[in-house]
């Protein structure tokens, strides 16, 4: 479940957990061709539609929340308010009020993350692609990244688990074709020719999620040695807990657990989930 930080609103972010990476800011109207992307921005691709309410809307009353940039010698650098700007290149204003910045190199993707997450702008492949880009830039943890953008660690872990699935199956996770359910009810299948299998079959059938465990459970349990409901029921916590495939082996109060792991950085996070 996600942690309440995000509600605070990105100002107060800014302004509180990350006022020590700030050195001066400033107030001041920006001619648009002074203003370059952010190069970390996560976001791959913009509604039109809403990009053109809200130029509509900036003709009528001008931009009304400044964008934040930060100095890039003589041009600026764009940190949070992307849309804003698009919609104010498509309203043909001249200038646009920034809130200048002087941010260090690190937190510029993590900002741009935070604007996103608020918006529910990003699709769950470039929001998982952003966490690993954070996580191997900054070199923090999982647990670390999520005090700061109010994700819970084990919400993180899952969604970048996405980024082990075919490619083809993520274009379709991006465009929603197939859910991050679905999705991850795939990942907990170890046969890759499976899961190519059973993909296609989302596509062509629409199964929903629950259909997709039914099957998958079909597939993990060995004809002829049914399970418990209870034993399944288990089974199935263990699976959305660590994200992989979890074998509960149980008879008359003994038994063990097997949970699959498929690559060492997969080890590693299911440790710090257990320890």
């Amino acid at each position: 479940m996600a942690k309440k930080a995000l509600g605070k609103g990105l100002d107060a972010l800014i302004s509180g957990e990350f006022e020590s990476e700030v050195i001066q800011e400033s107030i001041r109207a920006l001619k648009l061709d002074e203003i370059v992307p952010n190069r970390y921005q996560p976001r791959k691709s913009f509604d039109s539609e809403k990009i053109d309410e809200l130029a509509q809307s900036i003709k009528e009353n001008g931009v009304i929340q400044p964008i934040i940039v930060r100095s890039a010698g003589e041009k600026f650098e764009l940190i949070v308010g992307e849309r804003r700007l698009l919609a104010a290149k498509k309203a043909k204003l001249q200038e646009i009020p920034a809130v200048v910045k002087d941010y260090s190199e690190g937190k510029l993707l993590e900002l741009a993350l935070i604007e996103n997450l608020q918006r529910e702008d990003l699709n769950p492949v470039e929001e998982a692609l952003a966490y690993r880009t954070i996580l191997e830039r900054e070199r923090i943890t999982q647990e670390e990244l999520s005090g700061r953008i109010g994700k819970s660690r084990s919400y993180i872990a899952n969604m970048m688990r996405i980024l082990e699935l075919p490619e083809w199956i993520r274009d379709n996770v991006s465009r929603g074709t197939i859910s991050v359910g679905q999705a991850k009810a795939l990942l907990a299948i170890p046969d890759k020719e499976e899961v190519e299998r059973l993909a296609k079959r989302l596509l062509e059938e629409k199964v929903t999620v629950r259909e997709l465990e039914k099957i998958r459970r079909k597939k993990n349990v060995p004809r002829g040695t049914p399970k418990e409901p209870y034993v399944e029921e288990i089974e199935d916590r263990l699976r959305e807990k660590f994200g992989t495939k979890v074998v509960l082996e149980y008879r008359n109060g003994k038994g063990s657990i097997r949970i699959e792991f498929y690559s060492s950085a997969e080890l590693e996070r299911i440790l710090e989930e257990m320890l």
